[in-house]
Protein backbone atom coordinates (compact mmCIF):
# COMPACT_ATOMS: atom_id res chain seq x y z
CA UNK A 1 0.00 0.00 0.00
CA UNK A 2 2.66 2.03 1.33
CA UNK A 3 4.66 1.65 -2.20
CA UNK A 4 1.57 2.41 -4.42
CA UNK A 5 1.18 5.85 -2.23
CA UNK A 6 5.11 6.73 -3.46
CA UNK A 7 3.60 5.41 -7.17
CA UNK A 8 1.24 8.14 -7.03
CA UNK A 9 3.01 11.39 -5.60
CA UNK A 10 5.64 10.31 -7.85
CA UNK A 11 3.52 10.19 -10.63
CA UNK A 12 1.81 13.66 -9.43
CA UNK A 13 5.23 15.02 -9.25
CA UNK A 14 6.17 13.93 -13.08
CA UNK A 15 2.94 15.48 -14.34
CA UNK A 16 4.05 19.16 -12.96
CA UNK A 17 7.54 18.70 -13.59
CA UNK A 18 6.54 17.76 -17.56
CA UNK A 19 4.39 21.08 -17.17
CA UNK A 20 7.04 23.16 -16.60
CA UNK A 21 9.05 21.92 -19.25
CA UNK A 22 11.32 19.12 -17.17
CA UNK A 23 12.60 15.67 -19.40
CA UNK A 24 10.29 13.20 -18.47
CA UNK A 25 12.42 10.71 -20.04
CA UNK A 26 15.53 11.43 -17.63
CA UNK A 27 12.60 11.49 -14.92
CA UNK A 28 11.19 8.33 -16.21
CA UNK A 29 14.80 6.42 -15.80
CA UNK A 30 15.13 7.58 -12.24
CA UNK A 31 12.09 6.11 -11.30
CA UNK A 32 12.27 3.14 -13.03
CA UNK A 33 15.76 2.25 -11.00
CA UNK A 34 14.76 3.59 -8.13
CA UNK A 35 11.86 0.87 -8.96
CA UNK A 36 9.01 2.95 -7.43
CA UNK A 37 6.68 2.72 -10.39
CA UNK A 38 7.21 0.48 -13.48
CA UNK A 39 7.89 1.43 -17.43
CA UNK A 40 3.48 0.91 -18.06
CA UNK A 41 3.09 3.26 -15.28
CA UNK A 42 4.98 5.75 -16.36
CA UNK A 43 3.76 5.75 -19.66
CA UNK A 44 0.01 6.09 -18.20
CA UNK A 45 1.05 8.90 -16.70
CA UNK A 46 2.52 10.37 -19.71
CA UNK A 47 -0.69 9.55 -21.72
CA UNK A 48 -2.85 10.64 -19.26
CA UNK A 49 -1.03 13.99 -18.69
CA UNK A 50 -0.82 14.26 -22.81
CA UNK A 51 -5.02 13.83 -22.75
CA UNK A 52 -5.84 16.51 -19.85
CA UNK A 53 -3.95 18.76 -22.12
CA UNK A 54 -5.71 18.47 -25.28
CA UNK A 55 -8.80 18.39 -23.79
CA UNK A 56 -8.08 21.63 -22.16
CA UNK A 57 -6.86 23.32 -25.44
CA UNK A 58 -10.30 21.58 -27.10
CA UNK A 59 -12.11 23.28 -24.67
CA UNK A 60 -11.39 26.55 -26.05
CA UNK A 61 -11.32 26.04 -29.12
CA UNK A 62 -13.86 25.71 -32.34
CA UNK A 63 -14.09 24.23 -35.33
CA UNK A 64 -16.07 25.51 -38.61
CA UNK A 65 -16.06 24.85 -42.04
CA UNK A 66 -18.38 24.28 -45.42
CA UNK A 67 -18.51 22.52 -48.95
CA UNK A 68 -20.01 24.36 -51.75
CA UNK A 69 -20.84 22.27 -55.06
CA UNK A 70 -21.81 24.42 -57.71
CA UNK A 71 -22.69 24.97 -61.00
CA UNK A 72 -22.48 28.31 -62.76
CA UNK A 73 -23.66 29.80 -65.97
CA UNK A 74 -23.98 33.00 -67.34
CA UNK A 75 -25.32 34.35 -70.40
CA UNK A 76 -23.29 37.15 -71.87
CA UNK A 77 -24.04 40.08 -74.74
CA UNK A 78 -21.84 42.42 -75.35
CA UNK A 79 -23.79 43.81 -78.45
CA UNK A 80 -21.30 42.49 -80.72
CA UNK A 81 -20.88 38.92 -79.20
CA UNK A 82 -23.66 36.40 -77.54
CA UNK A 83 -22.57 33.64 -75.82
CA UNK A 84 -22.77 31.06 -72.65
CA UNK A 85 -20.27 30.15 -70.06
CA UNK A 86 -20.53 26.90 -68.20
CA UNK A 87 -18.45 25.99 -64.95
CA UNK A 88 -18.65 23.78 -62.34
CA UNK A 89 -16.94 24.83 -59.08
CA UNK A 90 -16.39 24.55 -55.60
CA UNK A 91 -15.76 26.37 -52.50
CA UNK A 92 -14.10 25.00 -49.20
CA UNK A 93 -13.69 26.86 -45.69
CA UNK A 94 -12.23 25.76 -42.78
CA UNK A 95 -11.69 27.82 -40.08
CA UNK A 96 -10.35 27.77 -36.07
CA UNK A 97 -11.08 29.87 -33.36
CA UNK A 98 -9.74 29.54 -29.65
CA UNK A 99 -9.90 31.47 -26.41
CA UNK A 100 -6.09 32.40 -25.27
CA UNK A 101 -7.71 34.24 -22.25
CA UNK A 102 -10.78 35.22 -20.94
CA UNK A 103 -10.63 38.53 -23.10
CA UNK A 104 -8.45 37.15 -25.74
CA UNK A 105 -9.26 35.03 -29.40
CA UNK A 106 -7.09 33.78 -32.19
CA UNK A 107 -8.54 32.77 -35.26
CA UNK A 108 -7.77 31.68 -38.48
CA UNK A 109 -9.45 29.98 -41.81
CA UNK A 110 -8.06 28.40 -44.97
CA UNK A 111 -10.25 28.40 -48.15
CA UNK A 112 -9.92 27.20 -51.75
CA UNK A 113 -10.04 30.04 -54.80
CA UNK A 114 -7.41 31.08 -56.60
CA UNK A 115 -6.39 34.55 -54.21
CA UNK A 116 -8.62 36.92 -55.38
CA UNK A 117 -10.06 38.64 -52.29
CA UNK A 118 -13.29 38.53 -53.50
CA UNK A 119 -13.95 35.35 -54.21
CA UNK A 120 -13.45 31.94 -52.89
CA UNK A 121 -14.56 30.12 -55.65
CA UNK A 122 -12.56 27.31 -57.63
CA UNK A 123 -13.35 25.73 -60.80
CA UNK A 124 -13.01 22.59 -62.19
CA UNK A 125 -10.64 22.83 -64.85
CA UNK A 126 -6.47 22.62 -65.78
CA UNK A 127 -7.45 18.74 -66.24
CA UNK A 128 -7.75 17.90 -62.47
CA UNK A 129 -4.59 19.70 -61.61
CA UNK A 130 -4.13 20.08 -57.98
CA UNK A 131 -5.64 23.37 -56.49
CA UNK A 132 -4.62 26.21 -53.90
CA UNK A 133 -5.63 26.87 -50.23
CA UNK A 134 -5.08 30.72 -49.06
CA UNK A 135 -5.15 32.39 -46.07
CA UNK A 136 -8.54 33.87 -45.63
CA UNK A 137 -8.60 35.04 -42.37
CA UNK A 138 -5.90 35.32 -39.61
CA UNK A 139 -6.28 37.73 -36.27
CA UNK A 140 -6.22 38.37 -32.54
CA UNK A 141 -9.05 40.12 -31.31
CA UNK A 142 -9.29 41.78 -27.45
CA UNK A 143 -12.51 42.34 -25.59
CA UNK A 144 -12.00 45.23 -23.38
CA UNK A 145 -14.85 44.70 -21.59
CA UNK A 146 -18.84 44.64 -22.58
CA UNK A 147 -18.63 47.94 -24.76
CA UNK A 148 -15.06 47.43 -26.61
CA UNK A 149 -13.23 45.08 -29.04
CA UNK A 150 -10.43 45.48 -30.74
CA UNK A 151 -9.51 43.05 -33.90
CA UNK A 152 -6.12 43.31 -35.50
CA UNK A 153 -5.01 41.37 -38.84
CA UNK A 154 -6.86 39.53 -41.53
CA UNK A 155 -10.89 39.12 -40.09
CA UNK A 156 -13.99 39.45 -40.41
CA UNK A 157 -15.99 42.68 -42.28
CA UNK A 158 -17.25 44.07 -39.23
CA UNK A 159 -19.57 46.57 -40.49
CA UNK A 160 -23.27 46.82 -41.23
CA UNK A 161 -23.96 46.73 -44.84
CA UNK A 162 -25.10 44.51 -47.80
CA UNK A 163 -23.20 43.16 -51.43
CA UNK A 164 -23.53 46.64 -53.26
CA UNK A 165 -20.65 48.00 -51.53
CA UNK A 166 -18.87 45.01 -50.05
CA UNK A 167 -18.62 41.30 -51.17
CA UNK A 168 -19.04 39.30 -48.50
CA UNK A 169 -15.82 37.21 -49.51
CA UNK A 170 -13.64 39.95 -48.54
CA UNK A 171 -11.92 40.05 -45.44
CA UNK A 172 -9.94 43.69 -44.66
CA UNK A 173 -6.93 43.84 -43.54
CA UNK A 174 -5.44 45.86 -40.38
CA UNK A 175 -7.30 47.11 -37.35
CA UNK A 176 -11.04 47.53 -36.43
CA UNK A 177 -12.70 48.78 -33.88
CA UNK A 178 -16.16 47.71 -31.92
CA UNK A 179 -18.37 50.05 -29.76
CA UNK A 180 -21.53 49.13 -28.06
CA UNK A 181 -23.39 50.96 -25.83
CA UNK A 182 -26.87 50.05 -24.06
CA UNK A 183 -29.63 53.15 -24.27
CA UNK A 184 -31.78 50.93 -22.67
CA UNK A 185 -33.24 47.53 -22.68
CA UNK A 186 -35.16 48.15 -26.53
CA UNK A 187 -32.58 50.02 -28.01
CA UNK A 188 -28.14 50.42 -27.69
CA UNK A 189 -26.17 52.56 -30.10
CA UNK A 190 -22.57 50.83 -31.73
CA UNK A 191 -19.47 52.34 -33.30
CA UNK A 192 -17.40 50.59 -35.80
CA UNK A 193 -14.22 52.06 -36.62
CA UNK A 194 -11.37 50.75 -39.28
CA UNK A 195 -8.14 51.17 -40.30
CA UNK A 196 -7.47 48.70 -42.82
CA UNK A 197 -4.42 48.88 -45.30
CA UNK A 198 -5.13 48.92 -49.43
CA UNK A 199 -1.75 48.85 -50.72
CA UNK A 200 2.02 48.75 -48.86
CA UNK A 201 4.07 51.02 -51.10
CA UNK A 202 7.97 50.13 -51.33
CA UNK A 203 8.96 53.96 -52.43
CA UNK A 204 11.90 55.00 -50.58
CA UNK A 205 10.48 59.29 -50.67
CA UNK A 206 6.87 58.36 -49.05
CA UNK A 207 5.86 56.60 -45.85
CA UNK A 208 2.06 57.10 -46.99
CA UNK A 209 0.89 53.78 -47.70
CA UNK A 210 -2.81 53.70 -49.28
CA UNK A 211 -5.56 53.27 -46.75
CA UNK A 212 -8.88 52.81 -46.54
CA UNK A 213 -10.41 54.07 -42.98
CA UNK A 214 -13.40 53.88 -41.98
CA UNK A 215 -15.94 55.51 -39.58
CA UNK A 216 -19.68 53.68 -38.64
CA UNK A 217 -21.93 54.86 -36.18
CA UNK A 218 -25.26 53.12 -35.82
CA UNK A 219 -28.60 52.00 -34.08
CA UNK A 220 -30.44 48.54 -33.21
CA UNK A 221 -33.93 48.93 -31.94
CA UNK A 222 -35.93 46.31 -30.45
CA UNK A 223 -38.96 47.55 -29.87
CA UNK A 224 -41.02 43.98 -28.58
CA UNK A 225 -39.44 40.34 -29.07
CA UNK A 226 -40.80 40.07 -32.57
CA UNK A 227 -39.21 43.07 -33.85
CA UNK A 228 -35.53 44.38 -35.04
CA UNK A 229 -34.52 47.47 -36.69
CA UNK A 230 -30.59 48.36 -37.76
CA UNK A 231 -29.78 51.43 -39.02
CA UNK A 232 -26.13 52.56 -39.94
CA UNK A 233 -24.65 55.49 -41.60
CA UNK A 234 -20.39 54.86 -42.78
CA UNK A 235 -17.97 57.17 -44.20
CA UNK A 236 -14.92 55.72 -46.40
CA UNK A 237 -12.15 57.55 -46.96
CA UNK A 238 -9.72 56.20 -49.21
CA UNK A 239 -6.17 57.99 -48.07
CA UNK A 240 -2.84 58.31 -50.30
CA UNK A 241 -4.42 56.59 -53.25
CA UNK A 242 -2.43 59.49 -55.01
CA UNK A 243 1.20 57.70 -53.88
CA UNK A 244 0.02 55.05 -56.42
CA UNK A 245 2.46 55.69 -59.97
CA UNK A 246 1.82 54.43 -63.02
CA UNK A 247 4.48 52.27 -64.16
CA UNK A 248 4.20 49.67 -67.52
CA UNK A 249 1.71 46.91 -66.83
CA UNK A 250 -0.16 48.54 -64.12
CA UNK A 251 -2.84 48.60 -65.69
CA UNK A 252 -3.43 45.13 -67.04
CA UNK A 253 -2.67 43.66 -63.97
CA UNK A 254 -5.99 42.94 -62.36
CA UNK A 255 -4.96 40.95 -59.49
CA UNK A 256 -4.35 44.94 -58.35
CA UNK A 257 -6.12 47.52 -56.85
CA UNK A 258 -5.57 49.73 -60.14
CA UNK A 259 -6.19 47.00 -62.23
CA UNK A 260 -9.18 45.05 -61.25
CA UNK A 261 -10.46 48.26 -61.03
CA UNK A 262 -9.53 49.24 -64.52
CA UNK A 263 -10.86 46.20 -65.76
CA UNK A 264 -14.25 46.01 -64.19
CA UNK A 265 -15.80 49.81 -65.17
CA UNK A 266 -13.67 52.53 -63.87
CA UNK A 267 -10.94 53.75 -65.56
CA UNK A 268 -8.09 54.86 -63.71
CA UNK A 269 -6.64 58.24 -64.71
CA UNK A 270 -3.22 59.44 -64.19
CA UNK A 271 -1.74 63.36 -63.70
CA UNK A 272 1.84 64.24 -65.79
CA UNK A 273 3.29 62.66 -63.24
CA UNK A 274 2.55 59.75 -62.72
CA UNK A 275 -0.17 59.82 -60.21
CA UNK A 276 -3.65 58.38 -59.60
CA UNK A 277 -5.97 61.00 -59.68
CA UNK A 278 -9.15 59.16 -58.79
CA UNK A 279 -10.68 59.40 -55.57
CA UNK A 280 -12.89 58.10 -53.45
CA UNK A 281 -14.43 59.28 -50.15
CA UNK A 282 -17.65 57.77 -49.78
CA UNK A 283 -21.23 58.23 -47.48
CA UNK A 284 -23.19 55.47 -47.07
CA UNK A 285 -26.40 54.84 -45.65
CA UNK A 286 -28.42 51.67 -44.34
CA UNK A 287 -31.21 49.89 -42.99
CA UNK A 288 -32.60 46.42 -42.18
CA UNK A 289 -35.86 45.50 -40.53
CA UNK A 290 -36.59 42.15 -39.19
CA UNK A 291 -39.81 40.92 -38.06
CA UNK A 292 -40.60 37.25 -36.74
CA UNK A 293 -43.76 36.41 -36.02
CA UNK A 294 -46.36 39.14 -37.88
CA UNK A 295 -46.28 37.44 -41.10
CA UNK A 296 -46.12 32.99 -40.82
CA UNK A 297 -42.53 33.05 -42.13
CA UNK A 298 -39.72 35.55 -40.59
CA UNK A 299 -39.95 38.69 -42.87
CA UNK A 300 -37.05 41.32 -43.17
CA UNK A 301 -36.85 44.62 -45.46
CA UNK A 302 -33.32 45.75 -46.18
CA UNK A 303 -31.68 48.53 -48.43
CA UNK A 304 -28.99 51.20 -49.06
CA UNK A 305 -27.73 54.12 -50.67
CA UNK A 306 -24.04 55.46 -51.22
CA UNK A 307 -22.49 58.12 -52.59
CA UNK A 308 -18.53 59.24 -53.88
CA UNK A 309 -18.23 62.69 -53.17
CA UNK A 310 -14.89 62.92 -54.62
CA UNK A 311 -15.77 61.56 -57.63
CA UNK A 312 -15.08 64.60 -60.18
CA UNK A 313 -15.50 63.19 -64.04
CA UNK A 314 -14.52 66.67 -65.51
CA UNK A 315 -11.27 66.76 -63.39
CA UNK A 316 -10.72 63.58 -64.76
CA UNK A 317 -10.74 64.79 -68.22
CA UNK A 318 -9.12 67.76 -67.67
CA UNK A 319 -6.05 66.94 -65.55
CA UNK A 320 -5.51 63.02 -67.01
CA UNK A 321 -2.74 62.16 -68.99
CA UNK A 322 -2.42 58.89 -70.91
CA UNK A 323 1.08 57.60 -69.98
CA UNK A 324 -0.05 53.54 -71.61
CA UNK A 325 -3.41 52.01 -71.38
CA UNK A 326 -5.14 54.79 -68.84
CA UNK A 327 -6.89 57.11 -71.60
CA UNK A 328 -9.18 60.12 -70.12
CA UNK A 329 -11.31 60.93 -73.71
CA UNK A 330 -12.78 57.81 -73.13
CA UNK A 331 -14.75 59.82 -70.31
CA UNK A 332 -16.13 62.51 -72.66
CA UNK A 333 -19.09 61.00 -72.59
CA UNK A 334 -20.00 61.18 -68.86
CA UNK A 335 -18.90 64.90 -69.29
CA UNK A 336 -21.32 66.64 -66.25
CA UNK A 337 -22.44 63.26 -64.73
CA UNK A 338 -20.15 62.14 -61.56
CA UNK A 339 -21.50 58.61 -61.84
CA UNK A 340 -20.96 58.15 -58.08
CA UNK A 341 -23.97 57.05 -56.95
CA UNK A 342 -25.51 53.42 -55.77
CA UNK A 343 -28.69 51.89 -54.23
CA UNK A 344 -30.46 48.94 -53.20
CA UNK A 345 -33.29 47.77 -51.94
CA UNK A 346 -34.65 44.29 -51.15
CA UNK A 347 -36.43 41.74 -48.54
CA UNK A 348 -36.14 38.34 -47.33
CA UNK A 349 -38.88 35.59 -46.23
CA UNK A 350 -38.47 32.16 -44.26
CA UNK A 351 -36.13 30.60 -42.11
CA UNK A 352 -32.56 29.04 -42.90
CA UNK A 353 -31.80 27.19 -39.41
CA UNK A 354 -32.93 23.10 -39.59
CA UNK A 355 -34.27 20.48 -41.78
CA UNK A 356 -37.25 21.41 -43.64
CA UNK A 357 -36.64 25.37 -43.73
CA UNK A 358 -36.92 27.20 -46.55
CA UNK A 359 -35.98 30.73 -47.45
CA UNK A 360 -36.17 33.25 -50.49
CA UNK A 361 -34.50 36.66 -50.84
CA UNK A 362 -35.28 39.51 -53.79
CA UNK A 363 -33.21 42.70 -53.98
CA UNK A 364 -32.22 45.65 -57.17
CA UNK A 365 -29.67 47.50 -57.28
CA UNK A 366 -27.99 49.72 -59.68
CA UNK A 367 -24.54 50.73 -58.81
CA UNK A 368 -22.83 53.79 -61.03
CA UNK A 369 -19.36 53.77 -62.19
CA UNK A 370 -16.98 55.60 -59.21
CA UNK A 371 -19.69 55.15 -56.55
CA UNK A 372 -17.38 52.45 -54.71
CA UNK A 373 -13.53 50.79 -55.88
CA UNK A 374 -14.33 48.19 -57.99
CA UNK A 375 -12.55 45.94 -56.61
CA UNK A 376 -14.38 44.99 -52.94
CA UNK A 377 -18.00 45.30 -54.32
CA UNK A 378 -20.07 41.75 -55.51
CA UNK A 379 -18.29 39.49 -57.59
CA UNK A 380 -20.97 37.84 -59.29
CA UNK A 381 -23.40 40.48 -59.77
CA UNK A 382 -23.11 41.67 -63.54
CA UNK A 383 -19.78 39.90 -63.57
CA UNK A 384 -18.28 41.55 -60.94
CA UNK A 385 -17.19 45.61 -60.71
CA UNK A 386 -19.17 48.30 -60.72
CA UNK A 387 -21.82 50.15 -63.73
CA UNK A 388 -24.78 47.81 -63.40
CA UNK A 389 -28.29 47.04 -62.72
CA UNK A 390 -30.60 44.49 -61.98
CA UNK A 391 -32.45 41.72 -60.00
CA UNK A 392 -31.25 38.97 -57.78
CA UNK A 393 -33.44 36.26 -56.62
CA UNK A 394 -32.16 33.60 -54.14
CA UNK A 395 -33.95 30.45 -52.79
CA UNK A 396 -32.91 27.94 -50.05
CA UNK A 397 -33.93 24.78 -49.09
CA UNK A 398 -32.74 22.90 -46.11
CA UNK A 399 -32.25 19.21 -46.79
CA UNK A 400 -30.67 18.69 -43.73
CA UNK A 401 -29.87 20.75 -40.18
CA UNK A 402 -26.71 21.13 -42.16
CA UNK A 403 -27.23 20.56 -45.85
CA UNK A 404 -29.09 23.01 -47.84
CA UNK A 405 -29.55 23.02 -51.71
CA UNK A 406 -29.46 26.94 -53.10
CA UNK A 407 -30.63 27.91 -56.25
CA UNK A 408 -29.58 32.12 -56.66
CA UNK A 409 -30.36 33.58 -60.24
CA UNK A 410 -29.09 37.29 -61.61
CA UNK A 411 -31.11 39.65 -64.52
CA UNK A 412 -28.16 42.24 -65.36
CA UNK A 413 -27.30 44.70 -67.48
CA UNK A 414 -24.71 47.51 -68.08
CA UNK A 415 -26.21 50.83 -66.56
CA UNK A 416 -24.52 53.36 -69.01
CA UNK A 417 -23.77 51.71 -72.07
CA UNK A 418 -22.08 55.37 -73.47
CA UNK A 419 -18.54 54.76 -72.95
CA UNK A 420 -17.67 50.95 -73.44
CA UNK A 421 -20.85 49.34 -75.00
CA UNK A 422 -23.72 47.41 -74.14
CA UNK A 423 -22.98 44.38 -71.69
CA UNK A 424 -26.03 42.36 -70.55
CA UNK A 425 -25.93 39.19 -68.33
CA UNK A 426 -28.26 36.39 -66.60
CA UNK A 427 -26.60 34.33 -64.33
CA UNK A 428 -27.80 31.05 -62.48
CA UNK A 429 -26.05 29.32 -59.71
CA UNK A 430 -26.89 25.68 -58.23
CA UNK A 431 -25.62 25.24 -55.04
CA UNK A 432 -25.76 22.57 -52.63
CA UNK A 433 -24.03 22.76 -49.34
CA UNK A 434 -22.35 20.63 -46.20
CA UNK A 435 -21.58 22.68 -43.04
CA UNK A 436 -19.79 20.96 -40.96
Amino acid sequence: MKKLQFSILFCVLFVLLTEIGAMAGDLTDILKEKGIITEDEAREAMVYNAKEKYLKILEKTSFKGDLRLRHDTQWIDTGDDDYARNRERYRLRFGVKAKTTKNTEVGFRLVSGSGYQNTTNQSFDEHARGKGIFIDRAYASWKLNDTVKITGGKHKNPLLTTSLVWDSDINPEGVSESLNFDVNDDMYIFFNLGQWVIEELNIKDTDKDPTLLVYQAGTVIKPNKDAKLEIAGTFYDFVNLDAIDWEPGTLSNKTDFLGYNHKHSQQMIFDAEGNLLNEFRCLELVAKLKLKDVFPEPFSLFGNFIINTDADIDKLIEEGVEPGNSDPSKLESYSGDDRNTGWLIGFSLGNKKKKGDWYAKYFYQELQDYTFPAVFVDSDFHGGGTNNKGHCIQGRYLLADNIQARGTLFLTERDNESKDGQKDEDRIQLDIIFNF
